[in-house]
Parts: structure tokens; sequence; C-alpha cells
């Protein structure tokens, strides 16, 4: 059975460092370029797009939905408080509903990972604590009191989103978090594959799926190097920042296949599961740039679809990777295996 859902996901650039968004220079001409590119060659029917300046999220999401792409909206505000978040989702709402009243399908998601990404739920200043934190022992432990947290303000956060709009409402959950999906539309998780969780991926499905709502995978995928797919989402962890230049550790033996690889993989898991739908994480991530000197080709720590060559500035090229075409033939052809 083919997945209804077949989509990508898309940065329009994300608050991860102070200051800095993870992507500069970002044209109305270049989101086209882009996002045509993943309605048309990839063969993609839905685009999962996200980040943090709102106007960049609205023109992205526009483009889309005139590009006959259905859009699934989510705002970030990395270690933004709580209050600070439901602001933005309220904006977010308004935005959203303004695009489904013209264009149709859209779903807003409120979220991703907040027990990391938001203040107010695990202790920490900055999202890299917060996660280190979670990762403890004394973390886990406090797993019941964090959860409770984080549910709080799901709750809060799809009431005020449903306060303004009127389309489908989703949140993409951390693995490790444990959410109450009553006020939500649809299950959204971002279940990596690693090689902790290979032999009982199959049964994790299935217990998302017994929460009685349309599954969603809102996101999937590995890097590119030799060993990058028992890794999942870990493979940036290669990745060497102390010096005047980054650098990979070891370093790693590029290899698209293990990429391809792995997506068709999941992509035949999630057909035979039958869950509603999948987002490859994801199109392109502009800062993991190809080199031809291994030690430097941050791409290969990279999940993009595409390989990034800097020319200068905020200015890149960019061409398809291996994955690029298995997901491209899969999409075609809805998803299926012949």
């Amino acid at each position: 059975m083919a997945l209804p859902i077949r989509g990508v996901n898309y940065d329009v650039g994300t608050n991860f460092a102070a200051g800095e968004l993870s992507r500069d220079g970002l044209t109305d001409e270049r989101l086209r370029e882009e996002l045509l590119t993943i309605r048309n060659d990839l063969h993609a029917d839905s685009v999962a797009i996200y980040g943090t300046p709102l106007d960049r999220l609205v023109r992205a999401a526009t483009i889309a939905a005139e590009a006959g792409l259905r859009v699934w909206l989510q705002p970030r505000l990395v270690d933004g408080r709580p209050r600070d978040l439901l602001d933005r989702l309220t904006e977010a709402a308004r935005a959203a509903e303004d695009l489904r009243r013209g264009h149709g399908h859209v779903v807003l998601s409120v979220g991703c990972e907040l027990s990391i990404f938001a203040r107010g739920v695990v202790p920490g200043r900055g999202y890299e604590r917060r996660m280190a934190r979670l990762g403890t022992m004394a973390g886990y432990a406090l797993t019941p009191w964090f959860t409770r947290r984080l549910n709080r303000l799901l709750g809060r956060a799809a009431a005020v989103v449903r306060s303004v709009f009127g389309g489908p409402v989703t949140y993409a959950q951390g693995s490790w978090e444990q959410v109450d999906w009553t006020p939500f539309d649809l299950v959204c998780v971002n279940l990596y594959r690693t090689a902790d969780n290979a032999g009982t991926y199959a049964e994790e499905l299935a217990a998302f799926q017994r929460h009685g709502k349309p599954l969603v995978i809102s996101e999937f995928g590995c890097a590119a190097f030799d060993g990058a797919a028992e890794l999942g989402p870990l493979a940036h962890e290669v990745v060497e920042l102390g010096g005047p230049r980054p650098t990979l550790k070891g370093p790693p033996v590029r290899n698209e296949r293990v990429q391809a690889d792995h997506l068709a993989e999941l992509l035949d898991l999630y057909e035979a599961a039958r869950v509603e739908g999948a987002f490859v994480y994801e199109f392109i991530e502009p800062a993991y740039h190809h080199s031809p000197d291994p030690r430097h080709d941050l791409d290969m720590a990279g999940y993009g679809l595409v390989k990034v060559l800097p020319t200068g500035g905020d200015g890149y090229t960019w061409h398809p990777k291996a994955a690029f075409h298995t997901v491209s033939e899969r999409f075609a052809r809805g998803g299926g295996v012949p």
C-alpha cells in the first residue's frame, strides 16, 4: 500500500545558535527553486516547512501551496520561554488559517521535541544542556515530571492555535517523549532508526499506531558515510567545531549509498506498517557543505538529499545525491514497491 502522505522537511532558517539562523540569504527566488524541486523532481506531495522567522515561513508556505504541495507548517523558537512560544504560535496560526482559506490543505504543528527545544520542561540553559540532562540517570528518574510539564505546555499550545486555526493540528514528538495525543488530530513522531533500536523499530511503529489516530513519521533519515545508518540522528557528532575550521573526526568514509539504502528500507517498512505518511529529513543543509577534502566534507555528516557547494558569501549551488534519486523514484510511483 502506497503512503498517502509523501513528504520532505524544509528548513527556512532556525535559531539554533544565539543571534544566528541555520540559513541566511534565503530569497523568494531560492525558495521557489527549491520548493518546486521538491514537488517536480522529488515527486513529494507534501512539505514540512519549519523555522523561526515568521515572514519566511509564510512566504515559503505560500509558494509551496501555489505549487500544489500540501503544507505542514511548524514555527520554531529554540530556547523560547513558554509565553513567547505561545505568542509565536498564535501569530503562526493566524497566518496558517489565511493560507488554509486561500489554498486548501494546511496542517499546523505546534513544535518539535519541546522537552529540549523549549524552556520550562527540562531544566537547563540552552537546548544542548537540556538534552544532556535527559541522558543521565537523574534525568531518566524525573521523566514522569518532565512528561507532565510537556503535556501541560502542549495542551496550552493546542488550545491557542485552535482558537484561530481551523485545520488539522499536530506536534513532532521526540521518540523519548510521552505525549498525550488527546488535543491533536494526528500522531507525529521523529523516529530515527539506529543500532540501538533496529531490532524493535517495527514494534515502536505499532505502539504509536495504538493511539487510534493517523501516524505520520515527521522525521527520518541518516547521513552519507560508512556507519551513519547505525548513528541515526547523531551523525552530526562526527563534526569537530573546536578549531578555526570545522573538521570531521576520523574522518569517516563518504558513502552516499548508505543514506539512499537507509531511506529505501524505512519507506518499505512504513508502507508495510500502513502508516499515514512520512517526511524525509531533509532537503538541504547549506551549513553542511561539500568539500573534496574528506576532513572538511561536512556534507557527509548532514542529512540533505542534495550536496551543497558554496560559491562565496551566502551563495551556493547544489547537486542531487544518491538518496535524492532513491526518494524521487519511490515517491514518483506512490512510494510502492513494484
